[in-house]
C-alpha cells in the first residue's frame, strides 16, 4: 500500500492555506464595509451641503444652523479621511496575506507533484515485482513440466 512520507506536511500546508484564505475573506469583508461607510458619509455630507445651500438662499439664513452643519461636514470629512487610511491599511494587510497564501500554494503544489512522482514510482515498482513474480511462477511451471516429462 502506498504511503506518502510527507502526507502530514501536505495536510499542514493545506490547513495553513485554508486559514490564510479565511483571513483574506475577512479582510475583504472589512474593506467592503469600510467602503460602504465611506460612501454613506459622503452621502451625508452631500445632504448637509444641500441643506446649507438652501439655508443660504433664504432671506434670513440661520447662522447657527449653517455653522453647525459646516462643523458636521468637517468632522465627517475627517472621519472619511480616517476610513480611507483604515482601508489602505486593510488593503496592504490583504496583499501581504495574498503573498503568503501564494507561497503556501506553491509549497503545497510542490508537495503534491512530489507525491504524484512517488506514487508513479511506487506503481512502476509494483508492476515490476508483479512481473518478476509471474516470471517465477512461469519458471516453476516450466521446470515442473520438464521434470515430469523426463
Amino acid at each position: 500500500m502506498f504511503k506518502y512520507r510527507f502526507e502530514r506536511l501536505l495536510k499542514i500546508k493545506t490547513q495553513l492555506l485554508d486559514k490564510k484564505r479565511l483571513e483574506i475573506a475577512a479582510l475583504v469583508k472589512q474593506i467592503n464595509e469600510t467602503n460602504n461607510e465611506i460612501e454613506e458619509k459622503k452621502k451625508e455630507n452631500g445632504l448637509r451641503r444641500k441643506k446649507i445651500d438652501n439655508l443660504l438662499r433664504e432671506e434670513k439664513p440661520d447662522r447657527n444652523w449653517i455653522l453647525f452643519l459646516s462643523e458636521n461636514i468637517e468632522k465627517t470629512d475627517e472621519a472619511i479621511r480616517n476610513l480611507k487610511i483604515k482601508k489602505r491599511q486593510l488593503t496592504e494587510e490583504k496583499q501581504k496575506l495574498i503573498g503568503e497564501a501564494q507561497e503556501l500554494l506553491k509549497e503545497k503544489k510542490k508537495l503534491e507533484r512530489l507525491k504524484e512522482k512517488e506514487f508513479e514510482n511506487y506503481r512502476v515498482e509494483n508492476l515490476r515485482k508483479e512481473a518478476r513474480f509471474l516470471d517465477e511462477i512461469a519458471s516453476i511451471k516450466i521446470a515442473r513440466t520438464i521434470s515430469r516429462s523426463q
